[in-house]
């Protein structure tokens, strides 16, 4: 959010009016900005829809990085607005931010256009993640705490470690990255047709609220730029259409980088939690929810789980280490992982317990096809 802020307020501009930085990788950020330029604004808090709600810290337009007009606040602006001293930029977002911070108003707006992406700029969407981080393998999953359902650890840099290499050679060598990836057009549903197409498993609450936004009054001297609070709390107006990505067959959100664990999944990974106890239904913070796989086809039949086991998806152990192995050779190749981190996966699916001591031969003869 910070740096959203500094590129929007035109700090990347020196007091000699040259570019400061080349590129900025921007994490988890959506669409909030920190509002440093406010009286009393505290730059730690955000706006969740369990926490802090309607605080500075949110997302108010301009939302997107391209100038354009927002038809519900009738705003024109944009995150970059400034060629001469505008950087490269990758925005590298998670599943969770679509629910807590109104991600999907970078490419849509709420009367139901996309909005351009900068040439300048890239977004990526790892489906299925918390707060930067899913669980499986290199990565298991943690205690729920307040949360209904465990959760995962809360930074995994894979992804960004790639994107580094990325950024670097597009800006000292004019390498173009990976394209956006992020989802737009029938990748992002409304949170009823979110629940309706989700993968029922038993004993999983679906959540039924997510952050929503309205147009945030808090008084004349407050604008875009920053300003003074007079209302607080702020009143309401109308109100934005906010949108979350599709869920694929396991659950985890469609489009996007498709990470290894999502590639190789030992267990479904979504970017939501829900409050325990009397705070249900209430998102549950940062955290995502990580359900694990059945480990074969009767153990998932008798928990009337529909996702496939373990051992329908790789058959044997070694097969599971196969599809590592692939997914990470697919990462590499699409630029979004370093060779020595699919290394390292291979290595732990090697070492990992996954389906040992189950299997049929034909599942053998799939994997060693494969190798």
């Amino acid at each position: 959010m910070y740096q959203r802020e500094f590129l929007y307020l035109g700090f990347n501009e020196d007091e000699m009016h040259r570019k400061v930085f080349d590129a900025a990788t921007i994490y988890s950020a959506a669409t909030h900005r920190l509002f440093a330029n406010v009286q009393f604004a505290h730059p730690t808090f955000y706006a969740g829809q369990d926490q802090h709600q309607d605080y500075t810290s949110n997302s108010i337009p301009p939302f997107t990085f391209a100038v354009t007009t927002d038809p519900v606040s009738g705003i024109r602006d944009g995150i970059l607005k400034r060629p001469a001293t505008d950087p490269l930029v990758m925005q590298i977002d998670e599943e969770l931010v679509f629910w807590q911070w109104k991600a999907s108003l970078n490419v849509r707006d709420s009367a139901g256009d996309p909005v351009p992406i900068p040439d300048n700029v890239r977004l990526y969407f790892q489906g299925g993640f918390q707060h930067i981080g899913a669980a499986g393998l290199l990565a298991p999953a943690q205690p729920a705490g307040i949360c209904q359902n465990s959760t995962k650890p809360l930074t995994l840099s894979v992804t960004g470690r790639a994107l580094a290499i990325a950024i670097d050679q597009w800006a000292d060598q004019g390498i173009e990255p990976p394209p956006s990836n992020y989802p737009q057009g029938k990748d992002l549903v409304t949170l009823d047709e979110y629940n309706a197409a989700f993968v029922r498993i038993p004993g999983l609450e679906l959540p039924s609220t997510l952050n929503q936004l309205g147009v945030l009054n808090f008084g004349p001297l407050f604008k875009p730029e920053g300003g003074v609070q007079e209302l607080l709390p702020p009143l309401h107006g109308a109100s934005y259409s906010v949108l979350v990505p599709r869920p694929r067959p396991d659950g985890d959100g469609a489009a996007g980088i498709n990470t290894i664990w999502t590639r190789a999944p030992l267990g479904t990974n979504v970017g939501w939690n829900i409050r325990a106890g009397f705070r249900d239904p209430d998102l549950c913070s940062l955290s995502g929810t990580y359900i694990p796989f059945a480990n074969t086809q009767a153990d998932r039949i008798a928990a009337g789980d529909p996702r496939l086991s373990l051992e329908e998806r790789y058959g044997t152990h070694q097969g599971f280490v196969t599809a590592v192995r692939r997914a990470g050779r697919e990462l590499v190749r699409e630029r979004f992982m370093l060779q020595e981190d699919a290394d390292a996966f291979v290595i732990a699916a090697q070492e990992s317990d996954v389906l040992l001591g189950i299997g049929n031969a034909r599942a053998v003869q799939a994997s060693q096809s494969e190798e």
